[in-house]
C-alpha cells in the first residue's frame, strides 16, 4: 500500500462527506406556487375625512366578511366570517389575518389619502 492508496483513500473519503454534507442540508432556495384562491378583498367606503374604512372579504360574488375600521377611534367591527372558506384559503391565511390585512390597508389608504384604491392601483401600473 504505497502513497497513491493512501491519496486514493483521502479523494474517496472527501468526495464521500462533501456527497453527505451536500444532502444533509437543506437548499436555501426553493419554488413556491401561488394559485389563484378567487377570495378577494375590496374596499367600497373609503372615507377621507372622517377616517372610516370599509374593507370586504368576497369569495364568486358574496360577501362573507366586511370589516370597518375606524382610525380616528381606532376600532374595528367584524360581520360575518370566512371560516367557511377554509377549503379553499391558503393554510397561512386565517381570519385574523385577513382582518389585519384590511386593518394595515385602510391604515395606508387614510395616510396617503386615497379614496379609490382601483384608481391608484392603475396609476401606480402605468409608471
Amino acid at each position: 500500500m504505497g502513497i497513491a492508496y493512501t491519496y486514493f483513500v483521502l479523494v474517496v473519503i472527501a468526495v464521500g462527506l462533501y456527497w453527505w454534507a451536500k444532502h444533509q442540508t437543506k437548499a436555501s432556495v426553493g419554488l413556491t406556487k401561488f394559485h389563484l384562491t378567487g377570495i378577494q378583498t375590496e374596499y367600497p367606503e373609503i372615507n377621507l375625512e372622517e377616517q372610516r374604512v370599509k374593507g370586504t372579504i368576497t369569495y364568486q360574488g358574496v360577501i362573507y366578511m366586511s370589516v370597518y375600521v375606524n382610525i380616528l377611534k381606532d376600532t374595528v367591527q367584524v360581520e360575518g366570517s370566512v371560516k367557511e372558506l377554509e377549503h379553499i384559503t391558503p393554510h397561512y391565511m386565517n381570519e385574523k389575518d385577513y382582518i389585519e390585512e384590511i386593518k394595515t390597508m385602510a391604515a395606508f389608504y387614510i395616510e396617503n389619502k386615497i379614496a379609490n384604491p382601483k384608481k391608484y392601483l392603475d396609476e401606480m401600473l402605468k409608471t
